[in-house]
């Protein structure tokens, strides 16, 4: 007794319409999922270079609190070699360009007051370099999540391309049943 091979028929038209379904799908998660977490990704870059300016910015202040503290120190010193005090207009400058990292504080421009001063202005710096440390951990985080969340849209898309793949090969098994049924 010979065995008969049973062979299995699934319809040409079930592989069509999976392989269009497929294709369908591919484009789905790329013009939805995929577009969507690169816009989120991008976002991400431009908020750290965001951050990135900003660092330089609150640089650049700490820079102008130094040079301002070692411009006191300058004028308080010449005024104390020469033995006079500090014109009226000299420390109204100084006071003026000063209260604007003091804006709460009372500012004095004598020897006597000096230390007060420069540990105010210390304070001030202080506080800038701690934004600027903030900052910089932020766009820590920022490069952690965009480097997840371009590993994510990477497999989206090896997914998205597998998928077209394999819908288009079940498309063109239509092509390839119709050779066979010309062969037999």
């Amino acid at each position: 007794m010979a065995k008969r091979r049973t062979r299995w028929f699934i319809p040409t038209w079930t592989l069509v319409a999976l392989g269009l379904l497929l294709n369908v799908l591919s484009a789905v998660m790329t013009n939805f999922y995929i577009d969507d977490a690169t816009r989120q990704a991008n976002e991400l870059i431009q908020q750290q270079q965001g951050n990135e300016k900003l660092i330089t910015l609150i640089w650049q202040q700490t820079e102008t609190v130094e040079r301002k503290r070692e411009h006191v120190l300058e004028l308080v010193a010449m005024s104390e070699m020469q033995g006079v005090p500090l014109p009226e207009t000299i420390q109204n400058q100084v006071i003026h360009a000063l209260s604007y990292w003091l804006p709460n504080q009372t500012v004095m421009v004598t020897v006597s007051d000096i230390p007060e001063l420069m540990e105010q202005l210390s304070v001030v710096q202080f506080e800038l370099r701690e934004n600027i440390n903030q900052l910089y951990l932020d766009n820590v985080e920022l490069i952690e999540i965009y480097s997840d969340k371009m590993k994510s849209i990477s497999q989206l898309r090896n997914l998205a391309l597998f998928l077209q793949i394999l819908g288009l090969a079940l498309v063109l098994s239509r092509d390839l049943n119709r050779r066979d049924y010309k062969y037999k």
